[in-house]
């Protein structure tokens, strides 16, 4: 069995840093089954206590022309992969938490929707820059083409 934790609101005191209109898609989906539109912005939040977190908000919506398909299954499976990512200036990324969320039932069962994928947090180290990153990966249901993968582009860095 499978646990995930989605959060849908968004903490007053959380200050975040995050990408914009770079991470959405239009994908094309099989049948009468309408395009699925898909924005995913990816964010490193920083958390009281010094704390931070990363990020990423699936935001999906099928429009629906008065003949399109709401029955059926839209994907086989569609899974967010969220990184928390550390770096010290001049230095390369490091993975400090991530965390994947299965994300396939909802997008299945609702015609629009938002979820939020967050990494567990860590102790924020002031001298070094923070960033959430994301990995999409989903399987149209019966197109035979198997998993696509959608590297996210990283939210920008945090001091």
């Amino acid at each position: 069995a499978f646990s995930a934790v989605f959060s849908v609101s968004q903490s007053a005191s959380a200050a975040q840093t995050c990408t914009t209109v770079e991470n959405s898609r239009i994908q094309s989906m099989p049948g009468g089954i309408p395009e699925a539109q898909l924005y995913m912005p990816t964010c490193v939040e920083a958390l009281p206590d010094h704390k931070v977190r990363g990020k990423a908000s699936l935001h999906w919506n099928f429009i629906n022309d008065g003949q399109s398909d709401f029955t059926s299954k839209r994907f086989a499976s569609f899974k967010v992969t969220v990184r928390l990512e550390s770096r010290v200036p001049g230095g390369s990324d490091v993975v400090v938490t991530s965390k994947t969320c299965d994300v396939t039932n909802s997008i299945n069962t609702a015609p629009t929707g938002d979820l939020a994928c967050l990494t567990p947090s860590a102790t924020r180290d002031p001298k070094k820059q923070w960033s959430g990153s994301a990995t999409a990966v989903y399987d149209i249901d019966g197109d035979s083409k198997g998993p696509i993968t959608w590297q996210l582009t990283a939210s920008p860095l945090m001091g």
